[in-house]
């Protein structure tokens, strides 16, 4: 190989190995989700979460606390689209994979709201790709 050739070779190489950690920097992305996704969030944990988890997130009689330290401790960490994953591949018990994308986003919105995490402008997104990049830290 000429060296001139082999120079910007390894100058190309030494840039991407400088920028790579940047690059995973700006891969990590902040939790967003509207006020409206929270609204029929809310609506849905009526209709198919409340009866096992309670109507207080942390009372249910069959399923675990989605609120507070027990919830925040157990999912710390992960993130949201190992979260979502969970729930639209186990939940409702009874009939898991049964709702919609929007809806189980929308649960899971609600679920984040409850755990004192703030609306923003920016709808959270129902590709489980994007949102695997998305980190939850309490």
């Amino acid at each position: 190989m000429p060296r001139p050739m082999m120079i910007r070779r390894s100058a190309a190489l030494i840039a991407l190995c400088l920028l790579m950690p940047l690059a995973e920097f700006t891969c990590a992305q902040e939790i967003t989700f509207i006020r409206a996704q929270v609204d029929s969030g809310k609506d849905l944990y009526k209709e198919s979460c409340q009866l096992c988890h309670g109507s207080s997130m942390v009372n249910g009689q069959f399923g675990t606390p989605l609120r507070g330290s027990y919830f925040q401790d157990k999912w710390n960490g992960k993130s949201v689209g190992e979260l979502l994953t969970f729930v639209y591949e186990k939940m409702p018990p009874d009939k898991p994979m049964s709702l919609t994308p929007e809806q189980y986003t929308s649960a899971v919105a609600y679920i984040l709201s409850r755990n004192d995490m703030a609306t923003a402008e920016t709808p959270m997104s129902t590709d489980k790709a994007t949102l695997v990049k998305v980190m939850l830290h309490w």
